[in-house]
Order: C-alpha cells, then structure tokens, then sequence
C-alpha cells in the first residue's frame, strides 16, 4: 500500500512518529534561562545521560556510511578509518577528567582562561563555527543520500534538509542542552537498530556466513593492507591514532558534554562507555561494507560507493523497515547534531557575542544563542548542497582540527606555552595540512609538474603496483595529471631526505599522518622558548584549578575552588616530575583502575572482532 507520495505509508508512518517523538520530548525538557543551563544543562547530567550524550554524539551517520562504503572500496582494513578510535578509549579516561576540571562552557574559554587572549578565543570560535556549520551540512548530505535511495529521489534535497534541521531547531531552541540530552534515549536506541538491521537479512541473501565468505575476493579480508594500495597497514593505522587522539582535544562539543557532566566520575563513565559502545557499531558498520562486496559486485558494482547503505536498505528491507532504517539515520545525525550545535551558540555567545557585550543579561545571552543556532542551522542546509564526497569533507576536518589540538594539549600540560606559539602552530598547521594540500588542486602548473605527478612501483605477490607519491591519483593518458588532496607532508619529508620512491600506499599514509601528528609540538615547543612566558600569576590560578578536583555538591566545589584561590600551588606535591615545567599527575587508585579496565574492554572489542573475520576468512 503506497502513499499519494508514492512511498508505502508504513515507512512514512514510522518517520513520522519518529519526527514527533523527538520534538515533544525536546519541548518538554527544562526550559533553559542562564547560560550555564542552556549550554551545559546545569552541569546536572549523570552518568546514564553523560552515557547516551557521548554515544549519539559520536554515532553520527556519516560515521556509518563511510566506514561501509571504505570497506566495500578497500576490503576490511578500511574499517581502520574509524576502528582505529579503539586505541584511544584508555586515554579518554583521564581527558575527561582535564575537560571537567577545566570548569569553562566552551573550548574557546580556555585561551582566554589560560592566555587572557580574546583574539585566540575568537579565532577558535569562528574557525571551529565554520567547521561545525560543515559537519552539519555533511550530516544531512549523509541522511540525504541514504534517504534519497529507500524513498525515492521525488522529495527533493533542499525539502529534505529544512524538515531536518527545523526538527531540531525547534527542540534545540526551547531548551539546549537539556533538550538534546531529553532525547538521547531514543536516539541511541534507533541508532543501535539502524546498525543492526542489516546484517541478519544480508547474510541471509547472501548465503549465511560461510556463503558472505566466499563471495569476498582474496585479500579484502585482511586487516591491515591485503593489496599495495590499500592504506591502512600496521604503521598507518598507529599515525592515523596519533592525529585522531591529538585532534580529539580540539572537537568542538568536548567542553560541553563533559562539562555538563554532575562530577568527574560521570565524565569519565560516559565518555568511555558511550565510546565503547561506537565501537561495536563501527564493527556492525563494516560487516554491512563487506555484505555489499558480495551483493554489488561484477557489472552490478555501484558507481557511487557512498550509496553502499542505501542501496543494501533498499535491496534488503521492506515496508516499514526501510522507514525504520530511515529514522534510525535520522536518529544517529540529529544526536550529534544537537550537541554541536548547542557547542556552536556556546561559541558565539561566549567568544564572539560576549566580547562586544561583557554586561549582557542571562535573558540576552540565551536569546543570542537561539538566533545563532537558527543562523548556523540555515547555513548548514546551504553548504549540503554543495556536498559530494563524504571522504574528502572527513578528511578535511580530521587535518583542520590537529593544530587546535595539539595546543588544547599542552594547554592542559605545559606551563612554557605561550600564546604566539598557539598562533603560530595554528597557522602553520593549517597551511601544512589544509591550504598548500587543498590548494594545489586549483593549480593547473602544479597538478602536471613532472616531478608531482611521480608514483611509487611496489612489487607485492609478483605484481607490480603503480601508487601515486603526492596526488590522490594520477592521470597517466596525455600528460599526467594530478587528482585529489596533495601530500605536501610528504613532498616536504622528500625535501627533508627522506627516500620515498619506494613507499606503498600504506608507507605513504603513515608517513603523512606522522608528519602531522609530531609538527605542531615542535611549532608549540620551539616558538614557546623564543616568546615571553605568560603572567606567572595566571599561569599559577590555571593549574591550580586543573588540580582540584570537582567538588560533590556546589557547595563544596566553591569551597574547594576558594581554598585554591587563596593557595594555587596546595597539590603541587602531586606532580609526577616536580619542579618541572610539566603538569602531569601521578595516578590514584581510580586512575589505574579505570585504565585497566578500559584497556580490558579495548582488548575483548578488538578480539571479538578479530575472531568475527578470522570466521569468514
């Protein structure tokens, strides 16, 4: 039975139920009238929301679909792409902790806390609001695309994106954070069902687990590498987890779910747990690419690997369901959606907003945060309908976001910092990873330069591999011609000494990805020592509060923050090497044992997972 739409009214039913759930769950929670209440719910979130806060807010659906859709390209390394987040869980335990005691609303709050510097506060606040309105026209790209193929291409995109975004516009303005949090049970829920959902009706199409195992061609079960060009060996996961960890510190929601949360131990619970949870989804994730490898494949192999998730949904699902999977897509953007863009009002209110107006009222802070989140929301329609390749915007924000957290970093551990040496590894970062890679693409002199336009021959089972060293791709017909992302890490590294005519895909992605890992420290540490120290007083207020740790009630947290008012340096003595620059701690009996056990759980994941493709191999 199908609508006048000519959709079945099951699936139409479903998404709409969906739709109306979410906004009178969201009107319903607290309305938000102070800053703190609107941006961080009243720091009053336990461990179960602080759980489902951290969990939507990393299962985004773009997650989903280019994780399937790198797996069907690559076999099942490509999961690395977002698997190699596993690795960080045990770290997370104690940046939750840095993020909490930090008692600041926004990321931005820190360089002004640390530096008294309002520019670099503003800065961050329009680099990181430009960044978020991108991420949020990618969520609706992603939601598009998979929705486009279940229902049909007749809703146009633009009619698509406003019903989305006002969706949750319309909840986020009402009550904040509160609302987004109001709504994570449910939205964690569908986001559990949408990554299951295909993987019992795809092995079943597929010929059960031994048939998916003989449909997947040798080599694209390997985990890491299985052909030269395929990116993701052992030494380019580890350099793709040393960029993801550093810029991690510099995602713009950090300070506000953790900073929401009721004490420490609820940050360091969720964020650790709600991450777990992501990474068994991830796994569900690339099963879904390895069952399209054995659907779509032959003269049936999709043109467009980004359609992976629709397509499997559309061949796989039936009314009702293909409208379930539909919300559950929805379900994974809107929770991250929300946060980000409560993270963005945060922003504009407090980095940008509140510098033009320090005497501003709680009822005028609040009021500027609800036309920011309407402006960025309007914004963020328009730049989806630029999009087209969910790799590149993915890596577009993974290498904008590493100079940010490199300093983040040694904000939270390095008295030396200073604040031109945050300008300058910002800058530079930024012209090494983004502008220089990015730009050369518009450069016609460049993309044909015969010493650019060089590849790397890799002998691998007796055949000969041609790798691109600087471009994505080369195009050999005519003159050769450069495509993609230009690796100036690695240009530089040649220029440097380093031999790199022989590197394979993979040696070529590590060396990359080291590269813009270690670059930053030596801008932050190197430009530190030549520029004057901040106001020692300052300095001193800082760590002494990144020392204390949350008080249990708000009573006792002001009576604690009083005390190291009046004595910054009280826990000096737990300083792991005194009398140093460096401000890292020696751990208690819950530091060891969370890290344990957090080491635990990312063994048993990786394990499971290992023994789950071993199967099919």
């Amino acid at each position: 039975m199908t609508s006048s739409l000519g959709k079945h009214w099951a699936d139409l039913a479903v998404i709409g139920a969906y739709l109306a759930i979410v906004i009178v769950v969201g009107m319903r929670a607290a309305a938000a009238r102070t800053e703190e209440g609107f941006f961080l719910a009243g720091r009053k979130l336990g461990k179960l929301y602080q759980f489902f806060l951290n969990f939507g807010n990393a299962c985004d659906a773009n997650g989903a679909v280019s994780t399937a859709s790198v797996v069907y390209q690559q076999g099942i390394s490509g999961i690395w792409i977002s698997f190699q987040t596993v690795f960080m869980n045990p770290y997370y335990w104690f940046m939750a902790t840095w993020f909490r005691r930090a008692r600041l609303v926004t990321n931005g709050d820190l360089f002004e806390d640390r530096f008294a510097s309002k520019s670099l506060a503003s800065f961050y606040a329009v680099y990181q609001i430009g960044v978020a309105i991108i991420l949020i026209g990618f969520g609706n790209f992603v939601g598009y695309k998979v929705a486009s193929v279940l229902l049909g291409h007749e809703f146009g995109p633009v009619p698509f994106y406003v019903l989305y975004t006002a969706v949750v516009g319309v909840y986020i303005v009402s009550g904040g954070l509160a609302a987004a949090a109001a709504n994570q049970a449910l939205q964690g829920t569908l986001i559990v069902v949408f990554s299951c959902l295909l993987i019992p009706s795809g092995l079943s199409a597929t010929g059960g687990w031994h048939g998916l195992a003989r449909k997947i061609p040798s080599g694209m079960l390997e985990l890491f590498g299985g052909t030269s060009r395929s990116q993701f060996t052992g030494w380019a996961v580890s350099a793709v987890v040393l960029v993801s960890l550093i810029q991690m510190h510099s995602v713009l929601s950090q300070m506000t779910i953790l900073g929401a949360a009721r004490n420490e131990f609820a940050a360091r619970f969720g964020m650790t747990s709600g991450t777990y949870a992501k990474r068994i989804m991830i796994v569900l994730w690339a099963f879904v690419g390895l069952i399209a490898i054995a659907l779509f494949n032959g003269t049936s192999r999709l043109a467009d690997p980004d359609t992976v998730w629709g397509a499997a949904s559309n061949l796989l699902l039936g009314p009702g369901l293909r409208g379930l999977m539909v919300a559950g897509i929805l379900a994974a953007d809107m929770s991250s959606l929300a946060a980000q863009t409560v993270t963005v009002a945060g922003l504009f209110v407090r980095n940008l907003y509140g510098h033009s107006h320090p005497g501003r009222s709680a009822v005028q802070a609040v009021g500027a945060a609800r036309i920011a989140v309407v402006i960025v929301l309007i914004l963020s329609v328009l730049v989806a309908t630029l999009m087209s390749n969910l790799k590149s915007v993915m890596l577009l924000i993974l290498y904008g976001n590493v100079g940010f957290g490199a300093a983040i970093f040694m904000i939270f551990h390095w008295r030396r910092l200073t604040a031109p040496a945050v300008w300058a590894c910002v800058i530079l970062s930024l012209i090494v990873g983004l502008v220089v890679p990015f730009g050369a693409q518009l450069v016609p002199s460049l993309r044909t330069d015969p010493q650019l336009v060089r590849v790397s021959t890799v002998v691998q089972d007796g055949k000969a591999e041609i790798v691109p060293l600087y471009f994505d791709s080369v195009d050999p017909t005519g003159v050769p011609t450069g495509h993609g992302r230009f690796n100036f890490e690695l240009f530089l590294l040649k220029c440097a000494g380093l031999r790199v005519a022989r590197l394979s895909a993979g040696g070529i992605l590590a060396a990359q990805f080291f590269f813009d890992g270690l670059f930053p420290f030596a801008v932050l540490i190197g430009v530190s020592h030549l520029t004057r120290r901040t106001a020692q007083g300052r300095v001193d207020q800082f760590y002494g509060k990144m020392k204390t740790p949350v008080g249990a009630t708000p009573e006792l947290e002001q009576l604690a923050m009083e005390e190291t008012v009046g004595n910054p340096s009280r826990f000096d003595h737990l300083k792991l090497f005194p009398r140093s620059q460096w401000e890292f701690c020696r751990w208690t009996r819950e530091d060891g044992l969370g890290f344990l056990i957090c080491c635990a759980v990312s063994g048993a994941i990786l394990g499971g997972f290992w023994l789950a493709v071993r199967a099919l191999a």
